[in-house]
């Protein structure tokens, strides 16, 4: 007789492949809080654009200004990707299609998240919501949400 096998539960990125695309845009400025995107398996690009910076202007020409874009990528030590896995575990996209939510107020943040998950990653739901329509978010969303901006207002640093 042999002794029944016992299975351990499958670390977050043995599960199901799943991947995140999040954009935020707007505010006062107009140019968002910054953007990410990360996979199950920790590997992450963030990006934050600052506020207009002037250009040296050239003899005769009109002072110009450009944005100045900075950007990290690398692949998440565990412990940083667990709150992320966690929220996305919680998730469920059914609860997504609410209307109104896509309607901004003047100088509102607007938030774009794109989940893509199954075997090779393409099943895409999307929700699209703004400052003034946060509260109408399905709690799933929001509990991502926080976790996202966390990440993106510590610049996705990743310190052991």
């Amino acid at each position: 007789m042999t002794a029944p096998s016992v299975s351990k539960p499958a670390p977050v990125s043995d599960k199901m492949p799943w991947s995140i695309d999040f954009k935020t845009s707007g505010g006062f400025v107009g140019i968002g809080k910054g953007n990410m995107t990360v996979d199950s398996d920790g590997k992450y690009k963030c990006s934050h654009a600052s506020k207009d910076q002037p250009v040296p202007s050239v003899e005769g020409t009109a002072n110009a200004r450009q944005q100045v874009v900075s950007s990290v990528e690398g692949t998440f030590y565990p412990r940083h990707l667990q709150p992320i896995s966690e929220a996305v575990a919680q998730l469920d996209p059914k609860g997504w299609n609410k209307p109104g939510l896509n309607v901004s107020a003047a100088d509102a943040f607007g938030y774009r998240l794109e989940f893509r998950s199954g075997p090779d990653k393409k099943e895409v739901v999307t929700i699209q919501w703004y400052d003034n329509t946060a509260d109408q978010i399905p709690e799933d969303v929001k509990r991502l949400d926080q976790v996202l901006e966390q990440k993106l207002a510590s610049g996705c640093v990743n310190v052991p």
